[in-house]
């Protein structure tokens, strides 16, 4: 009588916990979006003004007028950097005042990353504290990014690709924001749907960024052109970005640009001998997060926020028979990185260049731990120790 009294509180438990959480973030999001102006959010929003005054979004001038009226007290515009395809999503904003569209978007990456991580739970284990706590998440929330967007829609790709390929075609325009993060899945995700004939997730897709991409071009005729001229007035390549790609660059004399290519060269061709081996018994849970979290990893641009992306890959390690001393290890190195966040390190600076290669060694580590990499061969380890 007494575990049937106790099955039945959980699921009212969890939704007592869940209302907390929420209510709790939907707190601190007053405190943290009283001034807008000082968060990544600033950029989508002035961004957003312009498109929807049927002005330039990229214009630097312009950006920075809206910025510093808004109180930011910039010297140098912030620019949003997604292509224009991207503006289908922030586009609402144009429509609301700073601290009400910080608000409201602070309450969607909330709701997305919960989503984000009931698509990504596998059985009935339900996943650790760490997840939800997970440092890059925390990171999205306070700075107002866009990672959390592409995270949900890569988590309703693997969990529905085959029964809903419509709509998961259509969820494919969320990793379409920043597509360089996703350099390693492209091919795959365009292979898998040619060898099995799913056209309609193909087609989808397709469609659905033709869409996108039109959309701007209603505000301004001209948007492709001026979105290329921001990005060459950016000089992103000068950049210090927290990143292996950029950490080999700088130790090679002179600093090529070029050498921020050579992870992702190496791991298209890495994740090519990986995929042709497992081609026959590929599944997305598995074997696409261990692909994600190395597509990540070797990405030539990405900020910290972006290893958000790592997540599907600790979700299905922690959904195993785990060692119990894999998971606390984890919570201490997640949360160095999240005392990082609230001392308000900056993104740039070099102490996050270590958090993604220790959440990328914890994730072999636990693999081989659970067991987990002996039970098909080849297994999804052997995508980050070959």
């Amino acid at each position: 009588m007494e575990s049937r009294h106790g099955s039945v509180s959980k699921p009212i438990q969890t939704v007592v916990a869940v209302l907390l959480l929420l209510v709790s973030l939907a707190l601190l999001s007053t405190a943290l979006y009283r001034n807008a102006a000082d968060r990544d959010f600033i950029c989508y929003w002035s961004s957003a003004k312009l498109l929807q005054a049927h002005q330039n979004p990229y214009s630097g001038q312009e950006i920075l007028r809206i910025e510093n009226a808004a109180g930011a007290g910039y010297r140098e515009p912030f620019i949003m950097r997604n292509p224009p395809w991207a503006l289908c999503v922030v586009a609402p904003l144009g429509y609301l005042s700073a601290p009400v569209g910080a608000f409201g978007w602070l309450l969607a990456l909330i709701a997305l990353a919960l989503l984000s991580v009931k698509c990504l739970r596998m059985g009935s284990k339900p996943p650790p504290l760490v997840v939800y706590l997970f440092a890059p998440i925390v990171g999205c929330a306070m700075a107002g990014q866009t990672s959390i967007f592409l995270l949900a829609g890569i988590a309703f790709f693997f969990k529905y690709h085959e029964r809903r390929p419509y709509w998961s075609g259509l969820a494919l325009l969320m990793p379409a924001i920043k597509p360089h993060l996703f350099l390693l899945l492209w091919p795959v995700i365009l292979i898998e749907c040619v060898r099995k004939r799913n056209w309609r997730l193909l087609g989808a897709f397709g469609a659905g960024l033709a869409a996108a991409a039109i959309f701007p071009l209603f505000f301004d005729a001209h948007i492709w052109s001026h979105y290329l001229a921001a990005i060459r007035a950016e000089h992103i390549e000068g950049q210090y970005l927290a990143n292996l790609s950029f950490l080999l660059r700088f130790m090679v004399p002179g600093h090529p640009v070029w050498v921020q290519a050579v992870p992702s060269v190496l791991g298209l061709a890495l994740c090519s001998r990986y995929y042709w081996r497992r081609r026959e018994v590929w599944n997305w849970s598995e074997d696409g997060a261990a692909l994600l979290l190395i597509s990540t990893m070797v990405s030539p641009y990405s900020w910290p926020f972006d290893q958000l992306l790592l997540l599907p890959a600790i979700i299905h390690v922690s959904s195993t028979r785990m060692r119990s001393k894999t998971m606390p290890v984890l919570a201490v190195v997640n949360g160095a990185a999240v005392l990082l966040l609230l001392m308000m390190t900056p993104l740039s600076s070099p102490l996050y260049a270590w958090s993604g290669t220790a959440c990328l060694i914890w994730y072999v580590w636990a693999r081989k731990k659970s067991g987990l990499a002996g039970v098909r061969q080849p297994s999804a380890a052997e995508l980050v120790t070959a």
